[in-house]
């Protein structure tokens, strides 16, 4: 759960052009900017180490069909690209509520040993 982790996912998802990652939590809106979430900690199969679970979230444009759009012009170079440093396990379109509304979102998340 170190800074170098979040960073190097961070620097991996801002491999691709048009994508703004940090790592850590900013409130943002717009498209192509995202931040770098530990999901969880599960224990290992063996018993004896733990798997960070990490999310990518990057947010879309607020029109859906331009989102689905955007979506299908990022997410296989998203994908490879933080495949550098995670195992990617799921990609989820969903909306981010906020104070202010819900705005679409994409949620890459994967595992990575601790």
């Amino acid at each position: 759960m170190s800074a170098e982790v979040r960073e190097a996912i961070a620097q991996a998802a801002n491999a691709v052009d048009g994508i703004h990652v940090s790592a850590y939590f900013r409130q943002t809106t717009k498209p192509g900017d995202g931040m770098v979430r530990l999901e969880r900690i599960n224990r290992d199969t063996s018993g004896f180490g733990y798997m960070n679970i990490w999310q990518v979230l990057v947010v879309l444009p607020q029109d859906i069909a331009q989102a689905e759009q955007y979506l299908d012009e990022k997410v296989s170079d998203l994908v490879e690209a933080i495949s550098e440093e995670l195992i990617v396990t799921s990609v989820t379109p969903q909306q981010l509520a906020l104070d202010t509304g819900t705005i679409p979102v994409v949620l890459i998340e994967g595992n990575r040993a601790t």
